[in-house]
This record gives C-alpha cells, structure tokens and sequence, in this order.
C-alpha cells in the first residue's frame, strides 16, 4: 500500500497551462545559471574560475533534462490537442537518470550546435568531446550533485589539483549546448503563457555589454522586467 502511494506521487500530472508554467519557472531558474556561468568566463583567469564553472555546468545539466521532458510533453499536448500533461515515474531517480543521459546523446548530435561551437571555438564537436561527460555521470549512479561537492570542497589529498576536471573547451561545448536548449525552452513557454493570456507578469528580456573579455558577438545576460511597471 505505502509502495503504491510512494510510486504515484513520483508521477507529474498538470493541466496544459499549468505545466507551461512550470516549464517557464524552470526556465528562468536555469536562466540564472547561464547568466552565472557566462559573468565567470568572461573574466580573466583567476584562482577557482574552472572549478566553479565546472560546477555549474554539472548543476545545469543534471535540471536540463527534467526541463526537456517537460518540454517534450508539452509540446506533445499541443499537438494531440491534450487538457493535461502525465509523466509517471518523472520524480523518480531512474527516470532522471535517463533523461540526463538522453540530453548527452541528444546535444552530442545537434547540427545547431556544431554551427554555433565552430563559431565560437573554430571546430566542429563530434560525439566524442561528449564522452567524459557520459562517463562522469555514470560513474556517479545518475546522481551528479555529490560530483559538484566534490568539485566545489577542498580535497585533503589531491589538494589543488584540477587535472582530471574537462577542459575549458569541453566545458564551453557543453554550455552552449545547455543554453541553446534552455533558451528554447523558456522561449516557448513564455510565448504560450502569452498566447493564452496566464497570468505572468514579467517579460525576458537580455541585456548587452560591448566589452566582454571574452569577444563573443553574444555577451547578453537574461533579466525580467516587469509588464506593469
């Protein structure tokens, strides 16, 4: 008895409006993390910079494929012409840990993403510059925030040493890749919210600097600002 109630409350079950919304919120949390990550590389080198990036990164994918599978359900609703959206088992540690791994296989052949990674760094990715990230979250059991503590707290007996944290570039593919994920997804929650009229009362904006360090064309820091001043 006390199994079968445990097993449905890790079930998602929203009207479609209401999962919209959730999607939106969703978004803009991940929002802050891309703002966050981009503020810390577009300073110079310092002491802790590709630690803390490394960390965020890891936080940001681990949410990405809750937020994807919501995503996908929502716009399977719109298209079925559902009244609600139902995922069972989304809540559950098995389910995360294959939406996670499905982001990874999923970003890694992205024709977006090649363009936008040559771009920015001069070279295609191919599914290989993915592979440490495979294999870091399998051999953390699908659970990657003790690898955030891990990459955050002092480590007595390595000390300092980053040597087998992803390189710079590899942490950069990975990022554009969230973000181009993340931006669609709050992109089009937020223009259904405004379609059907819900009741949000803000709006995404971007705001851009001409002198970041790092000498992308795309410095912009997400913002909300209010509708109703």
């Amino acid at each position: 008895m006390n199994t079968a109630i445990e097993s449905k409350d890790l079930d998602l079950r929203l009207d479609i409006d209401a999962a919209h919304l959730k999607m939106l919120d969703m978004s803009v949390h991940l929002l802050g993390y891309l703002n966050s990550f981009r503020a810390i590389s577009e300073l110079p080198e310092y002491l802790g910079r590709r630690r803390v990036r490394y960390a965020l990164v890891l936080i940001m994918l681990d949410e990405l494929a809750s937020l994807m599978e919501l995503m996908k359900e929502c716009e399977r609703g719109i298209t079925e012409h559902m009244t609600e959206v139902f995922i069972e088992g989304y809540h559950s540690p098995q389910r995360h840990q294959e939406g996670v791994e499905h982001v990874l296989e999923e970003i890694s052949k992205s024709e977006i993403l090649f363009l936008k990674v040559k771009k920015h760094l001069g070279r295609e990715p191919s599914p290989i510059d993915f592979d440490i990230f495979k294999g870091l979250f399998r051999r953390s059991g699908g659970n990657l925030f003790p690898l955030v503590e891990k990459t955050l707290r002092y480590d007595w007996n390595k000390g300092n040493d980053e040597s087998d944290m992803p390189s710079e570039d590899e942490l950069d593919m990975l990022f554009i890749a969230i973000e181009l994920n993340v931006r669609g997804a709050a992109e089009f929650s937020y223009e259904w919210a405004l379609a059907n009229e819900l009741e949000v009362n803000f709006r995404l904006d971007t705001r851009y600097y001409k002198n970041g360090i790092d000498q992308r064309k795309e410095k912009g820091y997400w913002v909300t600002e209010a509708l109703f001043p």
